[in-house]
């Protein structure tokens, strides 16, 4: 679960700033980078994100098996429909994405930085938008997300971020 939190506050750079989005939604490509591994056979992850102000953010993953992850407030759901099963976690504080925007700061380089809950980020912008974030995860190997077909300040309904269980599924209380 904390590489997932982890994960999540990487993505929370994208409003850094001078971007000050309410809105965004990207196809992303997410590759754990392990220097012991050749670069094949790094796990990847595939998906498309969608974040509204001030702390909703959906997560849907294509690949390598579908997956969703729902975060408002102090709830996550991870629904993995092939196990037929959701878990769902309460947090002790909630996870306001655009708020930690805010702690991002322009580098020499041209990328931002940003260190929240003591993880370092550093975030790759292309005219104006989030291309890239990079970031060691709780078990120190080095992450990398790639986003393509970023939209900022598009209108995302509510409804979007909230999970309604399919019938017949597990739910897990954590």
């Amino acid at each position: 679960m904390r590489w997932l939190l982890v994960w999540c506050f990487g993505v929370a750079l994208m409003g850094a700033q001078a971007l000050q989005f309410e809105s965004f939604s990207a196809h992303f490509k997410q590759v754990v980078l392990d220097s012991q591994v050749p670069a094949p056979l790094n796990p990847s992850y595939e998906g498309q994100i969608f974040a509204k102000t001030p702390y909703f953010a959906k997560w849907v993953y294509d690949k390598p098996s579908p997956k969703e992850v729902y975060m408002q407030g102090k709830q996550v759901v991870i629904y993995e429909p092939r196990l037929l099963q959701a878990t769902i976690t309460k947090l002790s504080k909630a996870l306001d994405f655009f708020a930690i925007l805010k702690k991002a700061k322009l580098q020499k380089d041209g990328r931002y930085k940003a260190k929240v809950e003591g993880t370092t980020y550093y975030l790759t912008l292309k005219d104006g938008l989030p291309v890239q974030i990079d970031f060691k995860d709780n078990l120190n190997h080095q992450v990398r997300i790639n986003f393509t077909q970023v939209r900022a300040n598009i209108p995302l309904n509510s409804t979007l971020f909230e999970f309604i269980p399919p019938k017949g599924i597990d739910i897990i209380r954590q």
